[in-house]
């Protein structure tokens, strides 16, 4: 099964290697540094001769930014995929710096179109302007119903930063859950509110 990988990336000209391992909640045992926390997972689930997809979902910025921290992902995935043999290729969706509905449904209909039936999808949404997860989360949502595709996984690395704007203490999150809690809440029957709240409390409980 082709394995698609949709990774936001930022538009800051500093960028800090961070090792995620034994961190959060995603058990990931992959030391070496990487500036993109989903490497860190697919350096422990990419397979010799796996066909991966890797979209990078870019927000246009004046500096160039944009271009030069795609290099840098490419570079870093290709360097964890020489020890293993994944047959990887690298795809862009540009977009310009706006938060308009014009370019959010752009953006979205973009990204629909880099679907492939049958997938297994994963994404990173530590980077990118703070609209695109919920974007993403519409894709995946589509992917889903519509193209018999699998999420697997949906991952945030979270830093702290000193008073020098240093990234430090990495922890990497699998937020899958929340995705699938969307769809819960989409999908619940209740009479009223109330009712509503005890069937998700319930959920909770179990």
């Amino acid at each position: 099964m082709k394995k698609i990988i949709f990774c936001d990336i930022p538009m800051k000209k500093q960028l800090d290697s961070m090792v995620y391992a034994g961190s959060g909640n995603t058990n990931i045992s992959y030391f070496e540094p990487v500036v993109f926390p989903i490497n860190a997972m697919l350096a422990e689930n990419l397979k010799k001769d796996y066909e991966v997809n890797v979209i990078l979902l870019r927000t246009l910025d004046k500096d160039g930014n944009s271009d030069k921290n795609t290099s840098l992902f490419i570079k870093e995935l290709d360097s964890i995929n020489s020890k293993i043999g994944a047959k990887i290729t690298y795809e862009t969706v540009d977009s310009e710096f706006k938060e308009t509905k014009d370019n959010h449904e752009a953006r979205l209909k973009a990204i629909l179109d880099k679907l492939e039936e049958n997938s297994q999808i994963y994404a990173d949404i530590t980077f990118g302007p703070k609209p695109l997860p919920m974007i993403l989360m519409c894709v995946l949502s589509f992917a889903e119903k519509f193209l018999n595709c699998d999420v697997k996984s949906v991952v945030y690395g979270k830093v702290n930063f000193d008073e020098n704007n240093k990234a430090s203490s990495p922890e990497l999150y699998d937020v899958t859950s929340l995705y699938y809690l969307n769809n819960l809440t989409n999908s619940m029957v209740a009479a009223d509110g109330k009712e509503a709240r005890k069937n998700l409390d319930e959920f909770f409980s179990l």
